[in-house]
């Protein structure tokens, strides 16, 4: 490639990066720092699209939104079992995926706008972000709340810690999460994981969901679902699902408009599904 065409190439690249980082910004605006309302569309077809509004919903529930470097099934706005634990804990979480990207063109965005959602869920390069300054301390809540302190031990707490010393992610679902090329070398990873961002207008709220959806109730909801409907009590206090509540969970509609696992936000280890 000669000077002109190597010069071209490098203009195309910056000018496509920058439109990719607008689409992203774009796709997020409405639904970052969203301690205000948002609504999602529920359309099928694409990833939840979420709109800022400037007043609190009627009921009151304070909702936010997460992104997650995932691919992932998008909730309708009248998801059921969203709305059980919106009732319970105060606040409803909309979440956004990933859709028609890779997650690599989806991070040099976000990091180039600084545009985030409350929460968010990245498979790697997380470390980065906590490098940009984008990310909230642990440290406070972690004492602040027990379910949350109960996601690891002191000593795995520890692992977490970056470079100024605080926490900034857990991984999920609240388990170790290993790495090392010698099987003696372990660790927890904080290069990926769950985090609350800076964009957050009252990480208060943010780590006090966290801490209530960790509850053996809001637990079930999120792993079991409603009783009768998704599961059964044998006479041994033990649940289990029929062969037609087993196969509603395959079915992306059900899905869609009935289950809500929060999956990628922090999940209790003592709670056995």
């Amino acid at each position: 490639m000669n000077r002109t065409g190597l010069k071209n190439h490098y203009i195309n690249r910056i000018v496509k990066l920058s439109v990719i980082a607008s689409a992203i910004s774009l796709l997020l605006l409405n639904c970052s720092c969203s301690i205000d309302s948002v609504t999602d569309t529920g359309n099928s077809q694409s990833s939840e699209t979420v709109t800022r509004i400037t007043e609190k919903s009627s009921d009151k529930t304070i909702k936010l939104t997460m992104f997650s470097s995932t691919l992932g099934i998008e909730k309708s706005q009248d998801n059921e079992i969203r709305k059980l634990i919106a009732e319970k804990t105060g606040v409803e979480v909309v979440e956004v995926w990933l859709v028609g990207q890779t997650s690599q063109n989806v991070f040099d965005g976000l990091l180039q706008s600084k545009n985030l959602t409350d929460y968010v869920y990245f498979n790697e390069r997380l470390d980065e972000f906590y490098e940009a300054d984008l990310l909230v301390a642990w440290d406070p809540y972690i004492e602040q709340y027990p379910r949350i302190k109960s996601l690891y031990t002191d000593e795995e707490w520890d692992m977490l810690r970056q470079s100024d010393g605080h926490i900034y992610s857990v991984n999920i679902p609240g388990a170790p999460v290993w790495y090392g090329e010698d099987a003696d070398e372990t660790g927890l990873c904080n290069t990926a994981g769950f985090a609350v961002t800076t964009c957050c207008k009252d990480p208060d709220v943010a780590f006090k969901f966290i801490n209530d959806i960790l509850s053996d109730e809001v637990m079930e909801l999120r792993f079991w679902g409603i009783e009768g409907v998704d599961y059964l009590v044998n006479v041994d206090g033990s649940y289990y699902r029929t062969k037609e509540m087993t196969d509603n969970l395959s079915e992306k509609e059900y899905v869609r408009d009935h289950v809500c696992q929060y999956q990628m936000m922090p999940q209790s280890r003592d709670f056995c599904v």
